[in-house]
């Protein structure tokens, strides 16, 4: 947004039910971006306000940098020690499946 815009000449502000509309959000989640300070808005007395401008400008996704192609220069180093690799080991209830279809009968004691 720039600094030197005057409001209010010629410039349209959005009322909260047209921004959901626009957006296609909920009022509630309107409002919950405005408390976290994450879409521009203008305040008019108790009411808000949304310059189509910013809105429109807010809503496109931001360009990403270009990613630099990793040479033999560049190391990446990592503080997190690597996860070692085990085997996935399943219990034997769910390998064998349910007692009751192998005609075994398991008695069950609590702890």
């Amino acid at each position: 947004m720039t600094a030197g815009a005057s409001h209010g000449l010629g410039v349209r502000m959005l009322r909260l039910e047209e921004l959901c509309d626009w957006l296609n959000i909920t009022e509630r989640h309107a409002r919950k971006l405005v408390e976290r300070d994450a879409i521009p808005y203008r305040k008019v007395g108790r009411l808000l306000r949304f310059v189509e401008a910013d809105i429109e400008e807010w809503s496109r996704p931001k360009p990403r940098p270009a990613a630099r192609p990793s040479g033999p220069e560049t190391v990446k180093v990592s503080a997190a020690r690597p996860r070692p690799r085990g085997r996935l080991v399943l219990p034997k209830s769910l390998i064998e499946g349910p007692l009751e279809e192998a005609g075994r009968h398991v008695e069950r004691r609590s702890a």
